[in-house]
This record gives structure tokens, sequence and C-alpha cells, in this order.
């Protein structure tokens, strides 16, 4: 072995086994503070903890579980468990008395295998359970035990019914909600959004999701032109669809909970099967949703309440192609008879 590589081990040595002391430290930290809290309740209340991390779409999808557990735990201390960035979807949370951001995989794990809490509803099953610089696994012994994994989850129902079955919980279906505060609504009002708006999102962080670039090009023109709408859209990162002063650019420049604001005004939400398209069901926008092939799923249902049953959504599908491939004058027409009125319903070929 070479000096340059000895070298190269033992720095890599070092920040894992630093980074690992430093998790555990945390951790200990952690466990002292929750330790604490216990005692303070003597013995009236119990420590609950729920972990869901990410995606945020994920954790939309999750919330009807903070109001279930809430019931089996009326007087418990319910902490949820949020990567930093998604902390705000639970922080104001009724049924969560505290939202405990999670700096790393490692640091969650020490935490739950301290025994500190009386009960842990574990809602992950896949990489959100593995830490990437120590190599440990937070395993969901109960998704182990009903064989949910990544190949195999979408056979068991939607995200919703996923969770739950990962939890141990009873199946119940229930739409999601969210806690939009006053100053996020006002932020959004003060931007005078036109009313007849209709809000896009065209992609997601898998790129098997997500639709032609020219495709999106061509509805927006025929929103803005043939039927009369603005078309905002949202999303980390905007594609360049159009110069037309009806488009609104509106990417990366909003929260999560300010863009479910900005969803919610809009007569109509169009796109892929994503985070913010759970934002649309948890707001009770209207859904048109563009579905492919996923994987090794060909027909597949993330949404729970009105957007599953068909009630506030509309889902154009092709269960042979990805979404990519889905024929763009199959999504005009859908549209089109949706929007002068006629029944609303699933295209599924």
């Amino acid at each position: 072995m070479s000096v340059a590589t000895t070298i190269a081990l033992w720095k890599h040595r070092y920040r894992k086994y630093s980074y690992i002391a430093k998790e555990c430290l945390g951790a200990v930290g952690e466990i002292i503070r929750f330790l604490l809290l216990k005692i303070s309740f003597l013995g009236r209340r119990k420590l609950i903890t729920i972990i869901r991390t990410e995606h945020f779409g994920d954790i939309v999808a999750a919330e009807p579980l903070a109001r279930q557990i809430r019931e089996i735990h009326p007087k418990d201390y319910i902490v949820w468990m949020v990567k930093p960035v998604f902390k705000e979807l639970v922080v104001h949370h009724p049924a969560v008395d505290e939202a405990w951001a999670q700096p790393s995989v490692l640091r969650r794990l020490v935490l739950c295998k301290s025994g500190v809490f009386d009960k842990i509803y574990n809602l992950e099953f896949w990489q959100s359970n593995f830490d990437l610089v120590s190599g440990q696994v937070h395993k969901n012994e109960v998704a182990a035990q009903k064989d949910i994994t990544v190949f195999n989850y979408f056979e068991k129902g939607n995200l919703l019914t996923i969770f739950q079955l990962c939890a141990d919980l009873p199946i119940r279906d229930d739409a999601p909600r969210l806690i939009i505060s006053k100053a996020d609504e006002e932020k959004i009002k003060s931007l005078g959004l036109p009313h007849n708006l209709v809000v896009i999102h065209c992609s997601s962080n898998y790129p098997a999701k997500d639709w032609s670039v020219e495709n999106w090009q061509k509805l927006v023109d025929w929103l803005i032109n043939e039927r009369g709408y603005y078309v905002a859209q949202i999303g980390l990162t905007a594609i360049k669809l159009t110069e037309n002063p009806k488009y609104l650019d509106l990417c990366g420049k909003f929260t999560i909970l300010q863009t479910a604001e900005i969803i919610k005004h809009a007569t109509y939400f169009i796109g892929i099967d994503s985070g913010p398209a759970h934002l649309a069901n948890a707001v009770g926008t209207f859904g048109v949703l563009l579905f492919g092939k996923l994987n090794n799923f060909g027909h597949y249902m993330p949404y729970s309440g009105t957007y599953q049953n068909g009630k506030n959504a509309v889902i154009i599908s092709d269960t042979n192609k990805t979404c990519a491939e889905l024929d763009y004058q199959i999504v005009q027409t859908q549209l089109e008879t949706l929007m002068t009125g006629s029944q609303k319903k699933t295209l599924s070929m």
C-alpha cells in the first residue's frame, strides 16, 4: 500500500469515526433531555414518536397518521422525527407536541434504541433508514415482517395504507391536511394571483416520472392562448416554457407551505407524481395528474382521500409507457373535456 493510499485511508477513518462519536454524543444529549421530560410527566404521559423524515410528499401523505395516533394516545407526548428542511410540515400540527429535526439517521437510531420512547411508529422502510457515513441501518422490523420493500410497496396500497402497515396501525382512508400559518396566507395573498389560474409542476426527483419539456410547452401555450388561463409553474427549478406574460415562474421562491397556498388559489393543479401533487390533494385543489409506468409498477396509486376515489382528481395514465411517453393529444383532450364541464373521470388505458 502506497503512502498516499495509507494517508487517504486514515483520513477516511478519522472522518468516519469522529462523525460517529459526534452523532452518538449528540444522541446522548437528546436521550437525557427526553428522560428529563418523561420524569416531569410523573407517569401521567407516555413518550411516543413517529418516524417519517422525507420526502415531503410522503410526509404530507402520512399526515392523517398523526391524527390517528393522537386518537390512540390522547394524553401522551407525541414527537414527529423529520429532516430539518421539512420540519415546517409538522411543527404546528395540533396532534404533534414536538417536531424533532433529525441531524442524521445514526443519531436517530441511537436515540430510538435507547428505550426512552414508550412507543415508536416507524413509517420508513427503505433509503431514509440508511446512514451513509457510518453504514448503520435503522431497520423497520414491522415492515420487514410484512415484506414491505422498495420493490413491492405499491402492491400494498396507497402511501397512507403503506405507512399504516409499516406502523402496524388499522387501515383507514383519510385525506391529508396542512396547517398553513396566517403569515404564509398573507404572503401569498399579497402576490395578487389571478382567479383563472392553473398551477403546474413539471419535474420530480426521479426522471422516470417526468413528462417531456416539449409537451409541457405545448400544453402551456394551449392553456393560455386557447383556454384563457394564467399558468404558474412551481417547483425548485423552473423549466423555461414560454415568454407569454400570462406565464408566472414561481419556482424556488417560496417555502413548501407557501407553495401549498399558491396551489390552493388555483382552479386546477396539473402535474406529475411528486410532492406538489400531495400538497394539491391536501389543500383540495382539483388535480390533473400525469402518470406512467414506474419501474415494475404498471398501475399504482400514491394518494388517499378524494384524489384516490376520483372525486377531486383525474389521473391520465398509460400502464405500458413511462410518463415521458404519454401522448400529448390524450392529455389535451382529457383537459378540454374537463374544462368544458363534462363528467370528471379517470382516463386509464
